[in-house]
């Protein structure tokens, strides 16, 4: 498999899938052709903030995104927020690391939903902050308009109070699974693909 990681306390589904059967979540390696971002956008971070912004904005809201090193490969962590598709309310967190090289990427993706009543996290908060100051300009593009809000619940400082909620789980797994991962020599050893 191109990306190896751990799967402790996960059920394997297939070659390339897994699910928590506590939570329900799913964590897959995904092989794709093509180019899945500017690869210039490697060279700036800027740029890299704005340009995944810009990217899941109709669809929901980035949380976070950084370069990071995967397996001794250069790879892009993120963690995006989306609705629930099909369903009347609830999120739905993605963790996400991504490994560009020419002409493919691979991608490390661990998915977890709200589950039951939904929207605990930002009830119990959301008093703390008053509802006129919950809610704040993206980070990394402040004009963005998202089609979720960007708002102080999704800080990973609160991850603590909430360590069973979506976003902490999929935060949790980056930094105690993604990070341990490790990447195929064949697929590490392609040119990354950074455009020009």
């Amino acid at each position: 498999m191109v990306i190896s990681f751990n799967t402790s306390g996960l059920q394997q589904q297939d070659a390339t899938t897994w699910t928590d059967p506590r939570t329900g979540d799913v964590a897959k390696v995904q092989v794709a052709q093509g180019t899945p971002f500017p690869g210039e956008w490697l060279r700036d971070p800027y740029a890299l903030q704005r340009g995944f912004a810009g990217m899941y904005a109709e669809q929901g809201c980035l949380i976070e995104v950084e370069p990071v090193n995967l397996g001794g490969v250069t790879a892009v962590r993120q963690l995006v927020k989306l609705p629930i598709p099909n369903a009347p309310s609830g999120q739905l967190f993605m963790a996400m690391f991504t490994l560009a090289k020419a002409p493919q990427y691979a991608q490390l993706m661990y998915l977890a939903k709200e589950q039951g009543m939904t929207g605990m996290r930002e009830a119990t908060l959301m008093p703390q902050f008053g509802f006129e100051n919950w809610t704040m300009p993206h980070p990394f593009d402040p004009q963005l308009q998202t089609r979720l809000p960007f708002h102080r619940g999704d800080d990973p400082a609160y991850d603590a109070q909430f360590p069973d909620h979506p976003l902490s789980r999929a935060r949790a797994f980056t930094w105690n699974v993604g990070r341990y991962a490790q990447v195929d020599p064949a697929f590490a050893a392609i040119p990354d693909n950074w455009g020009a």
